[in-house]
């Protein structure tokens, strides 16, 4: 984490941001060595189909869906 005393922001400002959007590392604005605030990278919201990845896609149910299956009941063993 990096540290910046207040009266060096004006000079430094985009510099600083430029570094933070880099390394996506945070920076500590301190004044009189208090920290004050911090800078952070940003990071983009998630959108809904990162939780949703199959959202949008066609739903495709095969003919045989609802067909017995012997087979299953003759491992089950009934």
């Amino acid at each position: 984490m990096k540290y910046l005393n207040i009266q060096d922001t004006d000079t430094t400002l985009t510099a600083l941001l430029d570094e933070v959007a880099a390394t996506q590392t945070e920076v500590v604005v301190t004044r009189d060595g208090i920290p004050v605030a911090r800078i952070v990278p940003w990071q983009a919201k998630r959108t809904s189909t990162d939780r949703h990845p199959l959202r949008g896609m066609p739903i495709v149910i095969a003919e045989d869906f609802d067909e017995s299956m012997p087979e299953l009941w003759e491992t089950l063993g009934e």
